[in-house]
């Protein structure tokens, strides 16, 4: 603390009037005439009597100061000298005084700069401070009176207050606060929260009942948004930064309310918009009187900022255009600026309302008194406001000036107010900067007064030591100015002379930018008010510097009486501000000696007793009557004592905003209902793949991927997923999260079930809004500014089939604008399903928008996410099993961890597993299947209501009934009522599962039955799997709908008391269960695939429902009303996996049953009615159709003639198709017949052609490099277009049709008109040959691709290259271009095995498509964009997903290279055409592409090898599967191998308990058949592929053969892993050598490579010799081996071979070969049947034979064909006679079998076959078939599967041999 040293002698008063008497240079004596003269004017100007100032005046003094020792001086703390506080007007006189009375002046010390004073004839610094707070010494009575202690001695003063004679002396010297210590210890003790208006607050959505409570809500969320910002950082306060105050602890209620609050971001938003509906109710009402004017102000520190300023500025042009001065209005606008949010104002704004504040006064003051001071006093809050805000562009000369001369225009007022607050506003004009340059500056204080000198913002710190420091700072800064102490003075006298009062003094003396500290005190004060810091407001009140200063003094006085009538300080704080303002006018002297101050306390005391609260009133009573006051120093005080207007005590304004209806309100209370019924109690995320043709290890979190398509510009997002796949949860969960972080101007997110709207179709968001009591305004409003995440769940449950989002017309303009997010089942699809959903395009021609789509298939849950699952439901009530026990469970029972990965079914199987374990051992015996589950839900659904009800307390009505039900069988009625209610929503309905029940409406309707006021259906549907909302009503799940409807099929409620999971009898016992009148005979359920899978299960279930059916089926021949029946039926059957080979199916009706994938082998349909039907992907061999009706029936692969093919092309209307052949020839065909139409020859190689737009112009592209116009109407040449130097390689038409563009391999382009055939440009840039040129939709584009890899973009206007081209890439030949222009596709890579998009607009790849492929050699976009085809060298035709780049499917069935592939206009057909001159064409729609019913494309098959029981069948695949079949049923799985070895070759042991798997690694494992676990792993020497291994007879030896050549022999009775080494290394590798064992004895036989080419040895040995270098015999073959295999008897071994023809071979004698010829490719597996009667041998040429005979006899009896691919595998049942299976490379594995062998007609027909995903179609008879169309004909004909030949076609009047075919 800095000390001052003052001459002990000097006595002074703290009064400046009193200081005026004692010396006045120029005069005598401090008692002249002059000064008493100028003394009175001032007391008479401040309005105090001459008596009472004499009372106070104090006597001179002789004693010079120089003459008292250094000990007698005394120090004190510059807080508390009158000498220090020269910075204030009062105090300022006082140190002039003493300087006057201190001669010579040249004497007098000021304070130096480090606080501490030093006696200039000492030398001795004094720096031990006066205690700032004063001391409290103990007397020996124990009263206790304050001291003030300096140089260890004390001061002691008397009860009166009055120093005793001893030390007057040095009472005025060190006059310390007086204020007893029991008094002021209960004074602002503690600090309190910032005052804040509080009421109570209000629950969720309760109405607000006042705007205060409106303000307490806004200011707690206000607050809290600023918790965590603790205070202002001083860099941040010293740049002129907001003042950041600490907020004060909350209360807990304060803080739940807030934590409530803050969950519900909706309830905050309502607040806050509750607020801004306030405002503009406030701006818009006429009548703006003081009750709504106090009650908007009080909302200004809570209004978010554009509100705020739409509030100030409608009080500042209220305020500007009233004549009137509106105090109110002018109150409030000042009130709006004190109290605003941080960063709110601008300069600009203050400026201006200074500005009219201050006009208003220069035009007022002389005319009101009372006007001026409220003028006044809001010019100080204003500049107070403008201070803090560092407002730099005051201008002198406009504002701060004229401003100045208004204040010092207000000399002439008798009132102390005024002029106190004209002072107070002089002084904050001075820390408002103006904009002088620094040299006026200089000029303008020539006379040295300095300013300026402390940073105010060290003021607002709000820390008592930061404000004292600053305050000490500034009176440091400015105590050079006592310098100018004289000129100061008599500019005072000059102007008391001339009647002039304080603020003239202060203008013309002080004024001229001189800063007071009293200024800054008072500002202090206020900002420790406003911040609830009491305990530091009265640390400042009595030790601030400035304490003495009247003004100071005025200013705190006024603060007090303030606090003590606000009504939002604490009443204890008001009582305290009264009782301290008593205090300090009764007993602290420093207060008492400015009388102006005293007859102001008094006054404020005086107006507390009368009013302001009964607390306040009756604390200051007391203290007014211990006052001796005298009335004639009381001064009237005409102005409100108030810091603000009064709290309002109504709300007229927000009583008229409650009343208007408020969107967002009724979207609140619409959001807190739905996330009350969004509630989950279990939520798993799901994970999800791209679409359906995506890999299912490609999978990511579905939450993640909708997120980013909300965050982008696509407007469709498609969530597929199968029955109970999480659909339905998921968007709950979706609109659960999105509603909970909704706020006000947002999307806003809407749930919408489409089977609940009438026509979503029309109107789907305003019907769905409507229901939801939404007013038809609010949906306009909504309409038209809001935007909507529209969550649609149940499109396939609706039954649409339309595009919603086009037929709404979302997004366009003035309509909704949405992002949709749409969920369907997987079943529900067609082929073409994206049609349905992607959003349609805005450009010039009408598309699809794909780029504005995306899609998301939901996969099945992972063993992780069951276990979350199963954590989750748990705890959701009392269980005696844990996670574990579920988990177990779940695991052990077999097949039932793969049936969980579904949800729902999770859910259901969870609530079924207690039951159906209760009692079980051996849960590995337990089956269950999906409808399994369905019916132990149900039954324990009803069960536990049962009970419910039998407990609960009923009236007599409902308990007798409830009786009858139970007698009757609760269980079974209640699955009767929800089976007919099923079947009546199906009926009535069309399957919507929305049932609406209105009881007045509705009572005579079909929904009486269920929802009517009938007792037992009252009772039986509140016990059914039911959920209601309102008056609609639904099963719980779609998928239960279903479940019930499947039951409406076929009734099993007798099976109601079965066991559903335990093994189920095959003996039929039950009537028949297929009601004539039931669903099976009136609906179609082909529509309903969830259905079909009920039923398919139920088949399976209980075999006489199978039986039922064929008698169904059976019953169509004689009764046509059976036909949907049958259709059904068939269906069903099929879908549960019943074959039909050699069924007599003949004169059966089944018209549009879907016998897709089934197997008709030897089938019979004669007289058959197959209308519609759909043989996509079946097998049919020896099929005959004779007399079928066929129209309509669907094979699902197309396929065209032979021809020398270049390039193929549709015409644009696709009714035309042309073939460009090798030959030159060119042919035409009408596509609808698939006949030709014309042909025409060219002497030149035709390598690429076009169609014109008008389809009558065929632009040919030739070898010699012209291109020439072809009429295909009239066939002749139309224009001859010659200048390429090379060949043409590309040739198109401009979407007008008047350009043709050529490129060709002349490394140019020319553009050719169509009308002339004149060459209009030649475009140059490509280096190397153009290989193609197309242009764009809209012909504004033309694209090239040359093999200079690079894509180049011209303009065929102006034959000009587009800017930002060409685009570098990998040479390639073909590049296509999307039918919008938007996208590009062109082939790349290394090996030209890539596919890349483009973005044809910014030239950005977006995708590569790769599917391991060598050599592409054609792409392909379809018209709508969302496909690619491709074709390459491997044979293959592939489909790809344009939008997420995977691979659709491959389409083989050519047998060379394709060279071309395109798409036909209408997107339906695919054309390829390959090397061998083969068309073919492909339906694009029956190209399977659902995930839940496509099977990936079968691996080839390597090994195919019965068990030694024959009861099973192991294959193998060269995609490293082994799987295990039931031989009898075709059943498979998956033998599980570890870390998947890459498996060459298998073999099973003799006894079948072991699998021998040879390996890529050269490894053997050794595989338990029981178990699946790897028992032995066989560590070979070598890591070469064991490409053969085979078992010895007796199981001890192990043979295997690798593909370098070395073959090893294995004792698996060793541990020895390393094995023998067989005869020699082969010299060639081998990629599939083998070995064999004899089935006799120990002798096997090794077959590999010789030296010479194309050679082979075989060689065989004896296991049992140790050395196996030599062999036992060595032969010798000219062909490739492929296979062999040992007779029975061991003497002779059949070989495959290279050669077409299968060998044999004697091993006992040199007997001649046998070839048996009959294949015409090589032979890859032969095989001896157990009698060795019989010998199979399977080919390269797609076949199987059968040989029969013994010994060197033998004969081809039978061929087995329909395989698409070669025959790589056959192997003899060795138990079942007759039996045989094959394994081919197109994937499948068959069981075929023997008959008609006695009778000598020979015929093997299919027993059960694997699914390969393609039509097999082989032998097949159509004679007198009708209504097959053309084109399948054609397709049959070609395939080679009928034999019954059609007529020959006619082409242009000439007959034509009839067209060469090909089998796919």
């Amino acid at each position: 603390m800095q000390t001052l040293k003052t001459p002990s002698t000097l006595t002074m008063s703290n009064h400046p009037i009193d200081q005026l008497d004692l010396h006045v240079p120029g005069s005598d004596s401090a008692n002249s005439t002059v000064g008493i003269r100028k003394r009175d004017k001032f007391l008479k100007f401040c309005g105090f009597s001459k008596a009472k100032s004499k009372e106070v005046q104090p006597k001179a003094s002789n004693q010079s100061p120089h003459s008292r020792p250094a000990s007698q001086q005394s120090t004190r703390p510059s807080s508390n000298v009158a000498q220090v506080d020269n910075v204030l007007p009062g105090n300022k006189l006082s140190s002039i005084m003493t300087q006057v009375e201190s001669e010579p002046s040249s004497h007098i010390n000021s304070v130096p700069s480090s606080g501490i004073v030093q006696d200039e004839h000492t030398s001795q610094q004094s720096t031990q401070p006066l205690s700032v707070v004063s001391q409290v010494s103990s007397s020996p009575s124990g009263s206790s009176q304050p001291t003030c202690t300096t140089d260890n001695r004390s001061t002691s003063l008397t009860s009166d207050n009055q120093s005793t004679p001893s030390s007057i002396a040095q009472e005025r010297v060190l006059f310390a606060p007086l204020y007893t210590s029991c008094i002021l210890e209960d004074i602002f003790n503690e600090d309190v929260p910032k005052p804040t208006i509080k009421t109570e607050l209000p629950q969720l959505q309760q109405r607000i009942k006042m705007t205060q409570q409106l303000v307490y809500c806004n200011t707690l969320l206000l607050q809290d948004s600023l918790s965590l910002v603790v205070a202002a950082t001083v860099e941040g306060a010293d740049n002129g930064g907001p003042l950041v105050l600490q907020e004060p602890a909350l209360a807990k209620a304060e803080l739940d309310w807030l934590d409530t609050t803050k969950n519900d971001l909706m309830e905050a938003d309502r607040l806050r918009w509750l607020a801004t509906r306030v405002v503009e109710q406030f701006v818009a009402d006429v009548n703006k009187d003081s009750a709504k004017i106090a009650e908007i102000v009080i909302l200004g520190p809570v209004l978010q900022k554009e509100p705020y300023h739409k509030l100030l500025s409608t009080f500042f042009e209220r305020f500007g255009d009233v004549s009137m001065l509106n105090v109110d209005m002018l109150q409030g606008l000042v009130q709006l600026l004190q109290f605003a949010s941080p960063g709110y104002l601008e300069s600009d704004d203050l400026v201006k309302i200074l500005k009219i504040i201050r006009e208003r006064l220069e035009s007022t003051h002389h005319q009101s008194t009372e006007h001026s001071y409220h003028l006044t006093l809001a010019v100080s809050r204003v500049l107070d406001v403008m201070a803090d805000h560092k407002v730099q562009d005051l201008d002198r000369v406009l504002q701060h000036e004229p401003l100045s001369a208004v204040l010092s225009g207000l000399k002439e007022s008798s009132d102390p107010y005024l002029l106190y607050q004209a002072c107070y506003a002089f002084q904050a004009l001075q820390y408002v900067p103006d904009d002088e340059s620094a040299l006026q500056t200089v000029w303008r204080h020539s006379t040295g007064v300095v300013h300026g000198l402390v940073k105010v913002t060290a003021v607002f710190k709000l820390d008592l030591p930061s404000v004292l420091e600053g305050l000490g700072n500034l009176q440091e800064a400015l105590g050079s100015t006592i310098s100018v102490a004289g000129t100061v003075y008599e500019g005072i006298c000059s102007l008391m002379e001339s009647g002039r009062g304080v603020l003239d003094s202060l203008k013309e003396g002080l004024g001229s930018g001189q800063k007071r500290l009293w200024y800054p005190a008072v500002k202090a004060a206020y900002a420790f008010a406003q911040a609830g810091q009491l305990k530091d407001l009265k640390v400042l009140i009595f030790e601030a510097p400035c304490r003495r200063d009247p003004l100071f003094q005025w200013g705190i006085c006024q603060l007090m009486g303030e606090i003590a009538i606000d009504p939002v300080w604490p009443i204890l704080a008001r009582q305290q501000a009264a009782t301290l303002l008593g205090h300090l006018c009764q007993h602290d002297q420093d207060w008492g000696r400015d009388e102006s101050v005293k007859a102001w306390m008094l006054t404020i005391i005086t107006k507390l007793c009368a009013s302001f609260g009964q607390a306040v009133s009756e604390t200051a009573r007391p203290v007014l009557q211990d006052l001796t006051v005298n009335q004639s120093a009381l001064t009237k005080h005409p102005y409100p004592l108030r810091a603000r207007l009064p709290i309002p005590d109504t709300s007229p304004l927000l009583a008229k905003v409650q009343n208007i209806p408020h969107l967002e309100y009724e979207l609140h209370k619409f959001r807190l209902q739905r996330l009350e019924e969004a509630k989950l109690p279990v939520y798993i995320a799901p994970m999800a793949k791209a679409n359906l043709q995506a890999r299912d290890d490609e999978l990511f979190p579905l939450k993640e991927k909708v997120q980013e398509f909300l965050a982008s510009n696509r407007q469709v997002m498609l969530i597929l997923g199968d029955s109970g796949a999480g659909k339905s949860t998921f968007n709950k969960h979706l609109e659960s999260e999105l509603l909970r972080t909704y706020t006000r101007s947002g999307s806003i997110p809407l749930s919408i079930n489409l089977p609940a709207i009438y026509q979503p179709d029309r109107d789907l968001i305003g019907e769905h809004l409507r229901t939801n009591n939404f007013s038809e305004g609010q949906i306009q409003e909504m309409k038209q500014y809001c935007q909507f995440v529209l969550i649609c769940d149940g499109y396939d449950e609706s039954q649409l089939t339309v595009n919603l989002h086009t037929s709404n017309l979302f997004n366009r303009p003035g309509q909704w604008n949405v992002k949709m997010v749409i969920s369907c089942r997987t079943q529900y699809l067609g082929q073409d399903y994206r049609c349905r959903f992607i959003p349609d395009g805005t450009g010039h021609y009408t598309r699809q928008a794909t780029e504005l789509f995306q899609e998301a298939v939901i996969a099945p849950f992972s063993k992780e996410q069951i276990k979350d699952y199963v954590e989750q439901y748990v705890p959701l009530e009392p269980r005696t099993w844990t996670t574990k026990d579920y988990m177990d469970r779940l695991t052990t029972i077999p097949n039932l961890m793969d049936i969980v990965k579904n949800p729902f079914l999770l859910s259901l199987s969870l609530e079924a597993l207690p039951g159906v374990t209760e009692g079980k051992q051996d849960l590995s015996a337990i089956k269950i299947t999906r409808v399994e589950l369905y019916d132990t839900f149900v039954r324990h659904w009803l069960a536990v209501n049962s009970r419910r009800l039998q407990r609960n307390v009923l009236t007599r009505e409902d308990r007798d009934m409830l009786d009858q039900l139970l007698e009757a069988g609760f269980i079974s009625m209640g699955v009767g009522y929800a089976t007919r209610l099923a079947s009546a929503i199906f009926e009535h309905q069309d399957g919507n599962p929305v049932v609406q029940y209105v009881h007045v409406k509705d009572k005579r309707s079909w929904r009486a039955e269920f929802f009517g006021l009938d007792p037992e259906a009252r009772m039986l549907r509140e016990s059914s799997p039911l959920t209601r909302t309102g008056n609609l009503y639904r099963f719980i799940h779609r998928s239960m709908l279903e479940y019930f409807f499947s039951l409406a099929v076929f009734d099993l409620n007798s099976h109601n008391d079965r066991d559903e999971f335990a093994p189920q009898s095959d003996s039929s016992t039950d009537p028949a269960l297929l009601d004539a009148e039931g669903p099976l005979f009136k609906r179609s359920l082909l529509a309903e695939p969830s259905v079909i899978q009920f039923l398919c299960e139920r088949v399976k279930q209980h075999p006489d429902i199978g039986k039922q059916l064929l008698a169904v089926i059976e019953q169509s021949k004689t009764d046509t009303s059976a036909a949907t029946a049958a259709a059904n039926a068939i269906t069903i059957l099929v879908r549960a996996g019943v074959h039909f080979n050699s069924a007599d199916l003949r004169s059966i009706r089944i018209p549009g049953a879907d016998l897709s994938d089934c197997q008709f082998d030897y089938a019979q349909f004669q007289g058959a009615d197959l209308t519609g039907v759909n043989f996509a992907r079946s097998w049919l061999r020896q099929v005959d159709f004779g007399d079928a009706q066929m129209d309509s029936v669907r094979f699902g692969e197309l396929i065209e003639e032979r021809a020398a093919v270049n390039a193929i092309a549709f015409s644009p209307d696709g009714k035309s198709f042309a073939v460009a052949l090798r030959d030159g020839g060119v042919t035409t065909y009408d596509t609808t017949k698939w006949t030709r139409v014309r042909q025409h020859k060219e002497q030149s190689e035709v390598l690429s052609i076009a169609f014109s737009h008008c389809n009558q112009h065929l632009a040919l592209g030739n070898k010699n490099g012209n291109c020439r116009l072809w009429s295909t109407v009239s066939g002749k040449i139309l224009l001859v277009m010659e200048g390429h130097t090379e060949r043409l390689n590309s040739v198109a038409f401009s979407p007008c049709g008047k350009q043709i563009a050529s490129a060709s391999s002349d490394r140019t382009i020319r553009l050719w008109s169509t009308e002339t055939g004149e060459c209009v440009f030649v475009l140059n840039g490509h280096k190397l040959n153009v290989s193609s040129a197309i242009y764009s939709a809209d012909g504004r584009r033309l694209v090239s691709g040359s093999r200079d890899g690079t894509i180049r973009v011209w303009d065929p206007e102006t034959g000009a290259l587009e800017a930002g081209w060409p685009i570098p890439r990998i040479g390639a030949p073909c590049v296509a271009l999307s039918a919008d222009g938007r996208q590009f596709a062109f082939i790349t890579g290394v090996r030209r095995g890539e596919i890349r998009l483009m973005d044809a607009i910014t030239g950005k790849t977006d995708l590569t498509l790769d599917n391991d492929t060598d050599w592409l050699e054609d792409v392909a976009f379809s018209p709508n964009g969302e496909l690619i085809v491709s074709s390459s060298r491997d044979n293959i035709v592939r489909l790809w997903d344009t939008s997420s780049g995977q691979l659709i499917s491959r389409l083989s069935g050519h047998r060379n290279e394709i060279t071309i592939c395109t798409f036909s206009p209408d997107g339906l057909q695919i054309a390829s055409g390959d090397q061998d001159g083969i068309i073919r064409l492909w339906e694009v729609n029956t190209i399977n592409r659902s995930s839940s019913n496509t099977q990936e494309l079968a691996a080839k098959v390597r090994t195919v090898a019965y068990a030694h029981d024959g009861l099973c069948i192991i294959s193998n695949r060269i995609n490293n599967t082994i799987q295990r079949w039931d031989s009898s049923t075709g059943a498979s799985r998956s033998i599980p191998l570890p870390s998947a070895p890459n498996v060459y070759s298998v073999a099973i042991s003799p006894n079948g308990h072991c699998l021998a798997n040879g390996c890529e690694s050269g490894k053997i494992r050794l595989l338990n058949t029981q178990t699946d676990v790897v028992e032995r792993i066989i560590l070979g020497p070598n890591p070469y592929p064991v490409v053969d291994v085979s078992f010895s007879h007796c199981g001890r030896w192990l043979a295997s053969g690798d593909s370098d050549g070395v073959t090893r022999l294995w004792d698996l009775d060793s541990t020895d892993d390393q094995g023998k080494v067989v005869g020699e290394r082969a010299s060639l590798r081998s990629l599939g050598g083998s070995v064999v064992f004899s089935p006799v004895g120990d002798q096997f036989a090794v077959g590999s490579p010789s030296d010479s080419p194309r050679s082979y040895r075989l060689r065989l040995f004896d296991p049992r010799k140790t050395d196996l270098r030599q062999p036992l015999k060595e032969l010798c073959l000219s062909d490739w081996l492929h296979s062999m295999d040992y007779s029975p008897d061991g003497q002779r071994l059949v070989l495959g071979t290279d050669a077409s023809s299968v060998m044999l071979r004697g091993l006992q004698s040199e007997e001649p070969d046998v070839n048996l010829e009959g294949h015409t490719d090589a032979v890859l597996s032969v095989a001896y049947s157990p009698c060795g009667k019989w010998i199979l041998s399977g080919s390269r040429d797609k076949t199987a034979q059968l040989w029969s005979g013994e010994v060197d006899s033998w004969s081809c009896v039978a061929v087995v064909n329909g395989c698409s691919e070669a025959v790589t595998s056959v192997a003899w049942n060795p138990v079942v006679p007759m039996e045989f299976v094959t394994g081919s490379d197109d994937g499948s594995v068959r069981v075929w079998r023997i008959s008609n062998v006695e009778a000598g007609d020979v015929s093997i027909r299919m027993h059960w076959g694997s699914h390969i995903g393609r039509l097999c179609a082989a032998d097949l008879t159509f004679k007198g078939a009708v209504g097959l169309s053309p084109i399948y004909r054609k397709l049959l004909v070609q395939r080679g599967a009928v034999h019954d030949s059609s007529p020959p076609e006619e082409v242009d009047g000439s007959n034509e041999e009839e067209i060469e075919v090909a089998v796919a």
